[in-house]
């Protein structure tokens, strides 16, 4: 067993976050795989909880000791996310526009009405402020243009908090947090069945309760994770293996609101405490980085991707065909997804925070200190 010094990039959350990214793909990509019976919606509140662990990484010190403003750390926040997101707000607006110029209904919504320009064209407004839309869109009975943007928001809404008072609140502050979120997510649970919640008006509470517990979770297991970490590749493949497990194991319903509980207060935050504190052998750290590198593009990049693929090549969801493309699709979605991260969203990145350094120096604030990776 081996120690090594605190790192810079936690390699196994970056394995744990992209395996959380492909089991998202394939509960959405049900032209392939059919309709999915696992919980691997519960990857949302894992990356919730990495997000909490991340930031507080990158940022908790210089937003406690006020040597960044909340609104710098909101807008580099933003612009972490930007690039890649409107890659495919314009894809999937394309798209749509693409079913209104022929004539055909949405493929995405249950009832495959008609597109209609003046909703496309409000969803694209809405879609640009990353705002939800006020009312559930008939595109795709979403709130959003990209559908999976509603975490995306309650990511930001929860960071905004985090800004504000979060990063300089007491473990008790925190806990109360806690407490409260939690006390939300067990009456959600009970209530719907399930935790696959949050991206429609009436479950915004939900969506909120689940971004608030995981991220604070995930900013406590920092303040109290080992400094020193172990190399420790067994348990390391074991824990990425429980994660794909936890994601895909179809769950009866009426056991669904017990397992959804179980894993958003108890074993995500266990898991976390887990694998921040070890490092896994070089195979597993490569695999990890290239999915961690990924991840994010997979996740906000599969909507789109999906529905230009299933539109252009429907013969691929033949029954004979489905499950063998649907896995070609995953492939080829993460190496995409790499190539965009590595070869636009990197540099892109690079580039925005050297402007925000600059501004930051011209206007004599303390932000001119932005980390790297964050």
């Amino acid at each position: 067993m081996t120690q090594i010094d605190a790192p810079q990039r936690f390699v196994l959350l970056d394995g744990v976050r992209g395996i959380a990214a492909v089991a998202i793909v394939h509960r959405h990509a049900e032209a392939f795989f059919g309709r999915p019976e696992a919980s691997s919606y519960l990857a949302v509140d894992l990356f919730f909880a990495l997000s909490g662990f991340v930031l507080a990484h990158a940022y908790g010190q210089k937003l406690a000791g006020r040597c960044i403003t909340p609104f710098a750390f909101m807008k580099a926040r933003f612009l972490r996310l930007y690039p890649l997101y409107a890659i495919a707000l314009l894809s999937m607006a394309l798209f749509f526009a693409t079913l209104y110029y022929l004539d055909l209904p949405t493929p995405i919504d249950d009832l495959h009405r008609k597109i209609s320009l003046a909703e496309l064209a409000f969803a694209l407004l809405t879609g640009v402020m990353f705002l939800p839309a006020p009312f559930t869109l008939t595109l795709n009975g979403a709130l959003f243009l990209i559908s999976p943007a509603w975490s995306l928001f309650n990511e930001l809404v929860v960071n905004l908090a985090y800004a504000i008072k979060g990063a300089r609140a007491g473990t008790k502050g925190i806990a109360l947090v806690l407490a409260a979120s939690a006390v939300v997510l067990i009456f959600a649970a009970f209530h719907s069945g399930k935790l696959h919640l949050g991206f429609r008006w009436h479950e915004m509470y939900a969506g909120m309760g689940r971004v608030f517990f995981s991220f604070f979770a995930g900013v406590l297991i920092y303040r109290y994770r080992k400094v020193a970490m172990e190399v420790r590749p067994l348990l390391a493949t074991l824990c990425l293996i429980i994660v794909a497990c936890v994601l895909s194991v179809p769950i009866e319903d009426d056991i669904r609101p017990y397992y959804d509980l179980l894993f958003v207060l108890l074993g995500w935050p266990l898991l976390l405490s887990i694998c921040c504190a070890i490092a896994p052998g070089p195979w597993v750290a490569r695999l990890s980085d290239l999915l961690g590198t990924a991840s994010y593009a997979v996740y906000v990049l599969h909507i789109p991707l999906l529905a230009w693929t299933v539109f252009l090549f429907p013969a691929l969801t033949e029954p004979e065909f489905a499950v063998y493309a649907g896995s070609v699709f995953i492939v080829f979605t993460v190496l995409l997804s790499w190539s965009l991260t590595v070869y636009f969203d990197q540099p892109v990145q690079k580039r925005l925070k050297r402007w925000l350094k600059a501004g930051a120096s011209g206007n004599n604030t303390k932000a001119s200190s932005l980390p790297e990776g964050a």
